[in-house]
C-alpha cells in the first residue's frame, strides 16, 4: 500500500454563530459550502443538505471542539418527507423550514410526526403568510430577516408570535443600532455579520462508494434482514466501515461506544438509523477509492479472520476489524493516529493497531509480513502460523477479488 498523505484543507461546511441576549453563544447554523468559501453555490438543495449532514457525521476535523450544540440545519422538503430524515439525536439540532417551502397537508403531517419524535423546528425568514399557520404549533423558533423587514414595522406580528410561546431570532443584524432595536423589541437570539460572519470548517471528507451504499440500502429494505447480514456487507466496504464507526462518535450521534467489531457497531447504531444514514450518503457521495488498495485491505482483514478461526482462541470478528482498520489511513488518506481519535475502539484493538500488541496484534503482524513478502520476518514466526499463512493469504486474495466484483 502507498504511504499516507495528509490533506485537511477540504471545505466541509461553514457555520454562523447565533447569540443570546447577553451575546453568549447559543448555537450554530450549519451552511453548505462546495468549492467556494464565501458563498453556497449548488444546483441541488437536497444534495447540499445531505452533504452538510454527512460531513458533520463522518468528516474528520476539529468538529467536536469547534461546533457547539444545538446545530441549526436547513432541511429540504424531500428529506422531511422521506423515511430517511437523518441519523442524529433530536436534542442536538433545530431543523429550519425554508421560506420558499410549499405548505401541503402531507408536509404538515410529516412535521407533526417528527415533532412527536422530539425534533425541534424553526421557521426561517418567516413572511407571515396564512399558509404557515398550521405549522406554528410544531415550531420552537421563528427567524425574522430584520434587514429586509425592519422589526419596528411588524410589532403586532412579533407580539403575536411571542404570545404563542415562540422564541425569536433576529437574523442579518448588520449594526449596533439594529441590535439595540431588536433587544428592545424582545428578540431572544441574534445572528448577523455585525456579530460574526460565517466561519469556514475545513477537514477531510470521507468519500463513500455509492454503489455499495445503494446495495446496503436495498438489503435494509428487507424487514427480516439480520444484523449479521448487514455487518458482512459493511465489512466488505472499507469506507462504509469507517463512516459507521465515525458516525457512532460524531457530534450529533455522540454515543461514543467502544466497539470491537462492525457487528457491534451495527447493533449499537440500529438498522433503522443505519438505513437513514445510508440514504443520505447515496445522495451526497462519490467513489474515489483505489481498487487495488481496497482489494489488499480486504484480503488482509479476511486473512486475519481466517487465522483467528483456525486458532479457535481469537474472536474472528475482532480479527477482521483489526485487519480492516489497519490500512484505513491509506484508503482515506488520513494519518492513522488521527483516525483512531475519530472512532471508539476497544483498548485491545487500539493496542493491536498501534503496536501489534496481544494476540490480535500478532495475527495482524503475521499477515502484514506475508503481504509485504518479508521473508526474514516470516521465518521467525511460529511454525503453527507459517504452515497456514500462505494458503490462507492467497485464499483471502481470491475472496477480496470476488467481493469487489460483486460490488461493481
Amino acid at each position: 500500500m502507498k504511504t499516507t498523505t495528509i490533506d485537511f484543507d477540504q471545505l466541509l461546511m461553514a457555520q454562523q454563530p447565533i447569540f443570546d441576549r447577553n451575546r453568549k453563544l447559543f448555537g450554530y447554523e450549519l451552511l453548505f459550502r462546495g468549492d467556494q468559501e464565501e458563498q453556497a453555490v449548488f444546483d441541488n438543495p437536497q444534495m447540499a443538505t445531505s452533504q452538510v449532514l454527512v460531513n458533520l457525521c463522518t468528516g474528520i476535523c476539529e468538529l467536536n471542539s469547534q461546533l457547539r450544540q444545538p446545530f441549526f440545519i436547513n432541511m429540504t422538503t424531500e428529506l422531511v418527507l422521506s423515511d430517511a430524515f437523518f441519523p442524529i439525536s433530536p436534542n442536538t439540532v433545530f431543523i429550519e423550514i425554508l421560506e420558499d417551502q410549499v405548505i401541503t397537508p402531507e408536509f404538515i403531517s410529516a412535521i407533526k410526526k417528527w415533532h412527536q419524535y422530539g425534533f425541534r423546528f424553526v421557521l426561517d425568514d418567516y413572511n407571515y403568510s396564512e399558509s404557515y399557520q398550521p405549522l406554528l404549533p410544531y415550531m420552537s423558533i421563528v427567524k425574522i430577516d430584520v434587514l429586509s423587514t425592519p422589526p419596528d414595522s411588524i410589532q403586532e406580528e412579533i407580539q403575536r408570535l411571542k404570545e404563542l410561546g415562540l422564541k425569536l431570532v433576529a437574523e442579518k443584524v448588520e449594526n449596533e443600532l439594529m441590535l439595540s432595536l431588536c433587544l428592545k423589541m424582545g428578540f431572544d437570539y441574534f445572528q448577523g455579520y455585525y456579530l460574526s460572519r460565517p466561519e469556514i470548517i475545513k477537514g477531510k471528507r470521507i468519500e463513500s462508494d455509492t454503489q455499495s451504499a445503494l446495495r446496503l440500502l436495498n438489503i435494509l429494505q428487507n424487514p427480516d434482514v439480520s444484523v449479521s447480514e448487514v455487518s458482512k456487507l459493511v465489512e466488505q466496504t472499507p469506507a462504509l466501515s469507517f463512516q459507521m464507526l465515525r458516525l457512532l462518535n460524531s457530534p450529533v450521534v455522540g454515543l461514543s461506544v467502544p466497539v470491537a467489531s462492525i457487528k457491534e457497531a451495527v447493533t449499537f447504531l440500529g438498522l433503522t438509523q443505519l438505513k437513514r444514514w445510508t440514504m443520505l450518503i447515496t445522495l451526497s457521495s462519490n467513489n474515489q477509492g483505489d481498487p487495488d488498495d481496497i482489494r489488499k485491505l480486504l484480503a488482509r482483514a479476511r486473512c486475519c479472520e481466517l487465522l483467528a478461526l483456525q486458532s479457535k482462541k481469537i474472536c474472528e470478528e475482532e480479527a477482521f476489524m483489526v485487519g480492516l482498520m489497519s490500512g484505513m489511513d491509506v484508503i482515506l488518506q488520513v494519518p492513522k493516529d488521527e483516525l483512531l481519535k475519530q472512532i471508539m475502539l476497544t483498548n485491545e484493538l487500539k493496542g493491536a493497531l498501534s503496536h501489534y500488541e496481544g494476540s490480535l496484534g500478532r495475527v495482524l503482524y503475521s499477515v502484514e509480513c506475508m503481504e509485504q513478502g518479508l521473508v526474514d520476518k516470516l521465518a521467525k514466526l511460529p511454525v503453527s502460523i507459517r504452515g497456514q499463512l500462505g494458503s490462507r493469504y492467497f485464499e483471502s486474495l481470491a475472496w477480496a477479488k470476488e467481493i469487489l466484483a460483486t460490488l461493481k
